[in-house]
């Protein structure tokens, strides 16, 4: 294992102030791990967090990004859940296996530790190994956009064969719901303003794509014969909130 790790921080905000810097890896401490980094995957709270637009401030200076992918390069003492030469993906959140989240939960990449390191070092419990299936930059894609569309659908609202999901974008968390739907056997609607990423979603097997300019609401009904969607999806929050399902929902209760 080399001796020095090089980090990506932002000194102050905006990208002008994003640096390079070096410093010696340190050991890990009983219960924790050195995982070499291999490849980081960047969300949209990244680009939030590193303009200062995200609603928490960071101290600085802080190193972003949540999501990696690695190996593991050492172990501190009582370490037995990894070990030296595994494959890992960090999990978003720390310290939350399952149940309610605890107290002491936090985010990596803000508040906790970044992940835009040669190495990083902290707490073994904060990784789980990779799917041997995945490259190293497919699998740093999905701790952060993976779980978010996983938990939505499946965890949350018990996503069964047969139903419809409407998903409202095309982005990570999006693309990620389009598949997860599509292998628990369900009919997929997506909405996308992207001439481009309408081909991909198709791709992916979604059923239909459908304009995000058009009254797509309104086709969504047709599509179901009346019926509407199962569940939900949706990424872009406050304008199709209120251009779309608020008017439904106002209408719904005048009846």
């Amino acid at each position: 294992m080399t001796d020095t790790l090089q980090r990506w921080e932002f000194t102050n905000f905006g990208f002008q102030n994003f640096k390079r810097t070096q410093a010696a890896v340190p050991a890990p401490r009983a219960g924790q791990i050195v995982v070499k980094v291999d490849a980081v995957s960047l969300n949209y709270r990244d680009l939030l967090l590193a303009n200062n637009n995200y609603g928490w401030t960071p101290p600085l200076p802080f190193v972003p990004a949540s999501d990696m992918a690695g190996v593991v390069a050492a172990v501190g003492e009582g370490v037995t859940r990894v070990a030296v030469g595994d494959r890992v993906i960090s999990t978003f959140v720390t310290g939350w296996v399952d149940g309610a989240a605890p107290p002491e939960a936090s985010s990596l990449g803000a508040p906790g530790p970044g992940m835009l390191a040669s190495h990083v070092v902290f707490d073994s419990q904060w990784v789980i190994k990779a799917p041997d299936t995945l490259s190293a930059s497919e699998a740093s894609t999905l701790p952060c956009a993976a779980l978010t569309a996983w938990f939505a659908l499946v965890e949350q609202d018990h996503l069964r064969a047969g139903q419809t999901v409407l998903i409202h974008g095309t982005g990570g968390v999006a693309l990620f719901g389009l598949q997860i739907a599509r292998l628990h056997g369900a009919r997929v609607i997506v909405v996308s303003g992207s001439a481009d990423k309408q081909d991909k979603a198709l791709a992916l097997g979604a059923h239909q794509v459908l304009e995000r300019d058009a009254d797509w609401a309104k086709q969504v009904l047709e599509l179901t014969q009346g019926r509407g969607a199962d569940h939900i999806l949706e990424t872009v929050a406050d304008q199709t909130l209120e251009n779309h399902f608020r008017p439904w929902h106002r209408q719904a209760w005048s009846r």
